[in-house]
């Protein structure tokens, strides 16, 4: 019994004595300016108060977060590295894609929840100016409407095959390399139809360059008091919103997630960080534990991911 408890615990990393000594970074998979990358910086910068270290953002773009999620899986897991995930990363590339060069639930740890925000659905300025006249359209006319995403398997990807799905109508797919090039031609007229944030959207409808159709949730945005929700719009039962939380290498040890969730959670708490989120119309998940942050990801991926496949999107 002795010989086999030494083998398991030689198995397992152990927890370094007065963590952190030295600074730790946050690996954000989408480009800096990004709305994600600001709550990732507003964290990190709360975290590092508490922790008595740096906390550096480091941005690792491509592939739809698939570059930056594997630059945390690589990591050592001593707490060093940790990963702001995203719905697109933890959950919809495993259902997009037929192989990933990591597994979400063998690789990588929860630490905790930071925040989800709902996404509208933007038609350009000559488009449809409701969400009744872009069905009735779009089932008059199949295949004709387009609509722009981030890129084959990401969230406005995704949400926007199972809203052609739940509305009965076709539409005809424009992947993009990030939503800001989709929203580029949806104010040029170029695409009719993007999956994006208020945060983003809202400036640009004022000005009438776009029209915002449709806000997913339960209510109404209190910045957007005229955009109706989906179920306000004729759609019950639909939703469309990304989420986030941080993510460490699997094995670190487990005294180590703890002191970065208490990290986390305070670092949600700060003013600064719910005015941020504020901002981006988003609503913070925390306080969470790591159990917690782990069975809400499990969760969505049993939800999503056999829809996503049911969708035959043919992700490589």
């Amino acid at each position: 019994m002795a010989l086999m408890l030494a083998v398991v615990s030689g198995a397992l990393p152990a927890a370094e004595p007065g963590f952190p000594s030295r600074p730790l970074r946050l690996v954000v998979a989408f480009a800096a300016g990004n709305g994600n990358d600001l709550v990732a910086r507003e964290i990190a910068a709360h975290m590092a108060e508490d922790l008595a270290q740096p906390v550096v953002v480091e941005n690792r773009v491509g592939a739809g977060g698939i570059i930056g999620t594997e630059a945390v899986v690589k990591a050592p897991p001593d707490g060093y590295t940790m990963g702001f995930g995203t719905s697109s990363q933890l959950v919809m590339n495993v259902g997009f894609y037929k192989r990933l060069p990591y597994d979400p639930d063998r690789d990588l740890a929860s630490v905790g929840l930071v925040s989800r925000t709902p996404l509208v659905l933007a038609a350009s300025a000559k488009g449809p100016a409701t969400l009744a006249d872009l069905i009735e359209r779009a089932r008059a006319n199949p295949g004709e409407i387009s609509y722009g995403s981030a890129g084959g398997g990401s969230i406005t990807h995704i949400v926007a095959e199972a809203f052609q799905r739940r509305a009965q109508v076709q539409l005809t797919h424009v992947p993009y390399k990030g939503n800001g090039p989709a929203l580029s031609d949806l104010m040029g007229g170029h695409v009719d139809l993007l999956f994006g944030g208020l945060i983003v959207l809202q400036p640009l409808a004022g000005q009438g360059s776009v029209r915002l159709l449709a806000i997913s949730g339960r209510t109404r945005s209190k910045r957007a008091p005229d955009v109706p929700t989906f179920a306000e719009a004729g759609l019950p039962d639909y939703e469309a919103s990304t989420w986030s939380s941080l993510v460490v290498p699997a094995r670190t040890p487990q005294a180590i997630v703890d002191r970065l969730n208490v990290a986390l959670n305070k670092a949600l708490a700060h003013r600064a960080t719910l005015q941020r989120l504020e901002e981006g119309e988003s609503e913070s998940l925390g306080p969470s534990t790591p159990a917690q942050a782990a069975a809400f990801t499990r969760n969505e991926r049993a939800r999503w991911v056999p829809l996503i496949r049911s969708f035959k999107l043919n992700g490589t």
